[in-house]
C-alpha cells in the first residue's frame, strides 16, 4: 500500500481541525477507549461487554488521519500493543491434551515462507489455551514441510490441475476436515496476533457465539519495516504503519465453531484465484450467532500484492456479487450435503429430565415409520440425564446420537440437534412430551401426497400432571381442525405445541436457524415458517401429547419477570409482527388489532417489572401495527407522552399500579427447562 500523491493542504487542515482532538482524547483515556477511534464520518457500535466496536458501514475502510499525520498511527499501534502485546516464540509452552482451537493457514510457494514462520511464532506464544496449527500447502508438490516447526501439522493439498490458481476456499475446507478442535480459526499466513488472541476468541465462543470476528485494526507494515521486524532489529511500533485498516470482516482472521462451519456449508470452492470468497462466506456466517465487535490489533507483514485481487475487473469479485444476489440461506442449502430421503430426524433437547427422556425416546422408537434417527441434545444437565442419554444411545447405536453442551436454552439446543441431523423430515420433541403411535407414517404420507405442503400437523392432546388423577384434554387450540396457513391465527398464539408438526427439511433450510433465546423462541421460529408461506396439511388422527407439570405454564411468575426473558419476548414479538406482515396479514384485521393490544399490555408490564428497554421496544412495535382507532388510540397516544416525560418504568407503574404479573396464557406451548 503506497501513496502516489501527498495530502492537500485542505486535507491536512481538516485533520487538525476535525480529528486531532478526538485522537488525543481517546489515546489518553483508559483502555480500551482507543478502540473507538474511527474516521470522522463513520459510526461505531460498542460491544455488549464494552470491549470492542462494530463498524456500522459496509466496506473496509482505512483510517484517514494517520495517513496525513503518521505519528497518530504510530501512537495508536503502540497503545494497541500495550493492551494486547504481540510476542513470538519458537515452540509453544501449553500443556498436553486435546486442542481447544485449530488454526488453519493456507500457503503456496516460498516467497511468503518467512512471513508464515513469523505468524506461527506468534501462535506459539499464545497463553492459557491449547491449540493446533495446520498449514495446508496448496501446490503441485510439497515444498515447505521440512521447514515448518515440529509442533505444526503440514497438509499437502494439491488441486486436480497443478497449474490452477490458488484456491483459498479449498485449503480451508481441507484443513477443517482434518482439524481436531471444536473451534476453527481461519487465518492468513502474513498476520501476527497478540499473545492472548486465542484465549479471548474462545472466551467469546463460550458465551454462545458460533462466529467471532475479533479484528479491530489491521496495521499494514511497509517492506522496510516488515524486514526489520522479521530480523528483530525494530519493534512493531518503532515507526508508523503504512496503513491502518478497519472493518475487515471474514478476511485475514476469524473464528467459527467446527459445527457451524459444516452447517453453513464451509467455504465455496467455486472461487478460484484471489478475492470474493471472504465476502460470500461472511454473509453466510451472519446466519449464526456472530460476535461482530472488533477488539484485537493485528500486524500485517508486507508482501507483493496478489494479481487482480483489488481490481474492479477481478472475475472473483464479479462472481461474489452475482452469487450473493441469492439469499444466504439458499446458498447454505446448496453447499450442504443433501438430506437422506424418507429419513425422519427427531431432535430432543433435554435438561434434568432423565425419567421423562426415556418415555419421550420410547414414543419415537415405537413409530412404525422407518428410517428414523434421534438426536438428543443434553443441555447442561446437572443430574443423571447425561448418563441416561448415553445409555439410550448405547442401546440403540444405529438410531440415537447424543450431543452434550453447556446450558444454552431450548433454541440453541434444537439448532445444534438440527445441525447434526440428516433427515428429509424433521420432528422437534420436548423431553417431557410424547409422540402417539402412527404419527410419522400418517404425516409423512400426507406430505408425500401433497407436494406443495411443507408442514404436516394433527390433533395434539394435553395431559395435566399437576392434578391427581392426571387429566387428559384435547385436541389443544386449533390442532383439531384443518388450516391452510399458520397466519393469521399464529399472530394471536402459537396454536400448536412443539411435538405436533412434522417439517420438511427444505423449509427449515429456508427460514434459518433457531434464535438462541430462552423465551418464545418457538413462536418466533414458526412465525418465520409462516412468513415463508409454508402450506400446511392436516391429518385427522391424534399425533402427540403435551404434558403439563406446573399449571398453565412451565415457568414461574418470577421467571417471567427475568430481564433476559422479557428482552427475548420483546424480540420475539417484533419478529412475529414482521413475519405476519410478510405473510400478508392485513393491518386492519381483527388479529392485528388484538396483537397490538397484547403488545401494548406487555409493554406496560415490562416497564412495571423494570425492563424499560423491552417496554419501549414493545410500545414502538404496537405503534407500527397501525391498528389503533378511537378511544384506544387516544389512550395509546397519552401513554406514549407520559412515558416520554416520566420514563417507561414510571409510566408503567403509574398506569398499572403495583401489578407486575404477566398475562396468563400469553406464553403458549411447552418448554424443555
Amino acid at each position: 500500500m503506497t501513496e502516489t500523491t501527498g495530502p492537500s493542504r485542505k486535507e491536512w487542515l481538516g485533520v487538525w481541525l476535525k480529528e486531532r482532538l478526538r485522537y488525543e482524547w481517546l489515546l489518553r483515556r483508559p483502555l480500551p477507549a482507543h478502540l473507538a477511534i474511527a474516521n470522522r464520518d463513520e459510526r461505531l457500535e460498542a460491544a455488549p461487554d464494552g470491549v470492542g466496536q462494530s463498524c456500522l458501514w459496509r466496506f473496509t475502510s482505512r483510517l484517514h488521519a494517520p495517513r496525513l499525520q503518521p505519528e497518530l498511527g504510530r501512537r495508536l499501534l503502540e497503545r494497541c500493543l500495550v493492551a494486547a502485546p504481540i510476542r513470538r516464540r519458537a515452540a509453544p509452552l501449553w500443556s498436553e491434551g486435546p486442542p481447544e482451537l485449530s488454526v488453519l493457514i493456507g500457503h503456496r510457494g516460498l516467497e511468503r515462507l518467512p512471513l508464515l514462520l513469523a505468524t506461527l511464532d506468534s501462535f506459539a506464544a499464545q497463553e492459557d489455551v491449547r491449540l493446533e496449527c495446520l498449514v495446508i500447502e496448496q501446490d503441485s508438490e510439497p515444498r515447505i514441510a521440512g521447514q515448518l516447526p515440529p509442533w505444526v501439522r503440514h497438509i499437502h493439498g494439491p488441486l486436480p490441475d497443478p497449474g490452477a490458481p490458488y484456491n483459498r476456499s479449498h485449503t480451508f475446507n481441507l484443513g477443517a476436515r482434518q482439524a481436531h478442535a471444536p473451534v476453527l480459526l481461519l487465518h492468513d499466513n502474513d498476520m501476527l496476533v497478540p499473545a492472548g488472541y486465542a484465549s479471548r476468541l474462545l472466551e467469546r465462543i463460550g458465551r454462545g457465539y458460533a462466529v467471532v470476528n475479533p479484528k479491530r485494526f489491521v496495521f499494514y507494515l511497509d517492506a522496510v519495516h516488515s524486514a526489520s521486524v522479521l530480523a528483530g532489529s525494530e519493534t512493531y511500533a518503532e515507526r508508523p504503519a503504512e496503513a491502518i485498516v478497519q472493518n475487515l470482516e471474514a478476511g485475514g482472521s476469524m473464528a467459527i465453531t467446527a459445527e457451524a462451519y459444516a452447517a453453513i456449508g464451509g467455504m465455496d470452492e467455486g472461487f478460484v484465484g484471489w478475492g470474493g470468497e471472504d465476502n460470500e462466506f461472511w454473509d453466510r456466517c451472519l446466519t449464526r450467532p456472530t460476535w461482530i465487535w472488533g477488539y484485537e490489533p493485528i500486524v500485517h507483514l508486507w508482501h507483493r500484492g496478489q494479481p487482480l485481487k483489488h481490481q474492479r475487473d477481478n472475475p472473483n469479485l464479479e462472481r461474489a456479487r452475482a452469487v450473493m444476489q441469492r439469499p444466504a440461506l439458499e446458498r447454505i442449502a446448496a453447499l450442504r450435503p443433501a438430506a437422506t430421503p424418507g429419513l425422519v430426524s427427531t431432535i430432543i433437547p433435554v435438561h434434568n429430565r432423565s425419567a421423562l427422556l426415556r418415555e419421550a425416546v420410547a414414543s419415537v422408537l415405537a413409530q412404525d415409520h422407518r428410517p428414523i434417527e434421534i438426536v438428543i441434545v443434553d443441555d447442561g444437565s446437572s443430574d443423571d440425564t447425561a448418563e441416561v442419554a448415553d445409555g439410550l444411545a448405547a442401546t440403540h447405536p444405529d438410531l440415537i446420537r447424543v450431543i452434550h453442551q453447556p446450558n444454552g436454552g431450548p433454541g440453541a439446543a434444537r439448532q445444534r440437534g438440527l445441525d447434526h441431523s440428516r433427515g428429509e423430515f424433521v420432528q422437534y420433541l420436548d423431553s417431557d412430551d410424547l409422540l402417539l403411535p402412527g404419527k410419522f407414517s400418517a404425516q409423512v404420507a400426507a406430505l408425500e401426497r401433497s407436494a406443495e405442503a411443507q408442514i404436516a400437523y394433527g390433533p395434539s392432546l394435553e395431559e395435566d400432571h399437576s392434578r391427581r388423577p392426571i387429566q387428559r384434554r384435547g385436541p389443544m387450540r386449533a390442532t383439531g381442525k384443518p388450516l391452510g396457513r399458520l397466519f393469521p391465527l399464529l399472530l394471536l398464539e402459537r396454536w400448536w405445541t412443539t411435538s405436533c408438526p412434522l417439517y420438511r427439511r427444505e423449509l427449515l433450510d429456508r427460514i434459518g436457524p433457531w434464535q438462541p433465546w430462552i423465551n418464545e423462541e418457538d413462536w418466533e421460529y414458526d412465525g418465520r415458517a409462516g412468513a415463508a408461506g409454508a402450506p400446511l396439511v392436516w391429518v385427522p388422527g391424534e399425533v402427540s401429547v403435551r404434558r403439563i407439570h406446573m399449571g398453565d405454564d412451565h415457568l414461574s411468575d418470577r421467571g417471567h419477570l427475568d430481564p433476559r426473558k422479557l428482552a427475548d419476548r420483546a424480540r420475539a414479538q417484533d419478529s412475529l409482527l414482521r413475519s405476519a406482515l410478510a405473510a400478508g396479514v392485513d393491518r386492519r384485521s381483527p388479529e392485528m388489532a388484538r396483537f397490538s393490544r397484547s403488545a401494548f399490555l406487555l409493554s406496560r408490564q415490562c416497564g412495571a417489572a423494570g425492563a424499560e428497554q423491552a417496554s419501549e421496544r414493545l410500545f414502538q412495535l404496537a405503534r407500527r401495527t397501525g391498528a389503533w382507532q378511537g378511544r384506544r388510540r387516544l389512550e395509546f397516544v397519552l401513554y406514549g407522552l407520559l412515558a416520554a416525560v416520566l420514563g417507561w418504568g414510571r409510566a408503567a407503574r403509574l398506569s398499572m399500579g403495583v401489578r407486575t404479573r404477566l398475562p396468563p396464557g400469553s406464553r403458549p406451548g411447552g418448554n424443555m427447562t
